[in-house]
């Protein structure tokens, strides 16, 4: 699942932090009422770009390569 978190959604769209925290939140209710109450934690700042992308109604681009470690060296 890719996520996105209020910092990039700020670099993305432009939105000062308040309403890039606002958007999380939204999103994070959206999670909740659809059955995933993990995002209920306080702490949590990451949601999945597809939810955001609903709540906008543009398309942003998420974290792709969070957790994904190369081999190379």
């Amino acid at each position: 699942m890719i996520t996105i978190s209020k910092d990039e959604i700020m670099v993305q769209t432009g939105y000062t932090p308040s309403v890039a925290g606002r958007i999380i939140r939204e999103a994070k209710q959206c999670m909740v009422n659809e059955g995933y109450n993990f995002y209920a934690n306080k702490r949590l700042n990451r949601v999945p770009v597809e939810v955001v992308n609903l709540l906008l109604g543009i398309e942003l681009k998420g974290s792709e390569y969070i957790g994904n470690i190369s081999t190379e060296r």
